[in-house]
């Protein structure tokens, strides 16, 4: 009698879920020795005494601003707050949209989720003052996360005027159509912004531990990507790794219409040793000139020696030879 043999299928292991444990660049949790535990203190009383300072700095403000308008001096130099406001407010719709993806929360240590949502305020202040400011939208925040409570330590964040979307994505908020994924492992090169377009920026701080994640949800999440072209424009000494908000500094300014190599000279750091590229044909013309200038200088310099009178010294020489030498009719 036949007997069916049943063949065990095999068992898959459940995808790890990304997070700080299993990083392969990071240490696992130590205990705080007595100097942090020191340092964590002076930093919860200088938290505590923030807003003491601040409201002691804006009174040293309106004292100044007040012994200004006395001796007739002009009280501010740049645009006043109602202008800036007006600016955001009247934002048309052909104008920047870009979504700052905050959902990786679990993702980042304490100092770098600092150091996301200090750049996050940057990226708020030049939308602010920029004379095309563009809709900007803070996503994946989640309620009552590590970044919540980072931005919950900026007084008036609540009134910054940003769409804040907690715990909603941008692959919520957004046709797929319509969303273009910043990340410097796309194939595609982003040569001209698309009104209609809005584009995101992953707001990871990882110092290279997640290399190439945000590449790799975009893809995942069957969205379009594209890099910036920066290899295309300048030469650079180190990677092309822009921080989040010096791709949004970048995006703003072409957007006001720089071209951009100026607006990738004036953004990028000193550091990374930026420098214009120069077109093929304009190289090989200036190699050319180059070597016909010294080919030139050459030429010049032959026909100089050639033409130098003889030294007074060789002149001498001659003559004393000629006056010493004995003459033929003696």
């Amino acid at each position: 009698m036949e007997t069916a043999v049943e063949v065990a299928e095999p068992v898959t292991a459940p995808q790890a879920v990304l997070s700080l444990n299993n990083c392969p660049g990071t240490t696992p949790g130590q205990p705080l020795s007595k100097n942090q535990l020191k340092k964590q203190r002076k930093l919860a009383e200088y938290t505590e005494l923030r807003k003491l300072r601040r409201e002691r700095e804006r009174e040293r403000q309106k004292q100044k601003r007040r012994e200004a308008k006395e001796l007739g001096l002009p009280i501010r130099t740049g645009p006043s707050r109602k202008e800036l406001k007006k600016r955001q407010v009247t934002a048309s719709d052909s104008s920047l949209s870009v979504a700052i993806d905050l959902d990786y929360d679990d993702l980042m240590h304490e100092r770098d989720i600092a150091k996301c949502v200090k750049q996050c305020l940057r990226i708020y202040t030049i939308n602010r003052r920029s004379l095309h400011p563009g809709k900007l939208h803070f996503t994946g925040i989640r309620s009552n996360g590590h970044i919540h409570e980072s931005f919950r330590k900026n007084d008036g964040w609540e009134n910054w005027h940003v769409e804040y979307h907690f715990d909603r994505s941008h692959l919520e908020l957004f046709e797929h159509s319509q969303l273009v994924y910043l990340t410097c492992e796309s194939d595609k090169v982003l040569d001209k912004l698309q009104p209609g377009t809005t584009y995101v920026i992953g707001g990871l701080v990882d110092h290279n531990h997640w290399k190439g994640l945000c590449h790799q949800r975009a893809t995942e999440a069957g969205l379009n990507t594209a890099r910036l072209p920066l290899g295309e424009h300048v030469d650079m000494k180190t990677r092309s790794v822009l921080s989040t908000y010096h791709v949004f500094e970048l995006l703003s300014k072409v957007a006001a219409g720089q071209d951009w190599t100026t607006a990738i000279l004036e953004t990028i750091p000193l550091r990374k040793g930026a420098k214009a590229k120069v077109p093929q044909g304009k190289e090989a013309e200036e190699k050319d000139t180059r070597e016909m200038e010294h080919q030139e200088e050459q030429e010049d310099q032959v026909k100089e020696s050639q033409e130098e009178p003889e030294p007074e010294s060789n002149q001498l020489k001659s003559s004393e030879q000629e006056s010493s030498s004995p003459s033929l009719n003696s």
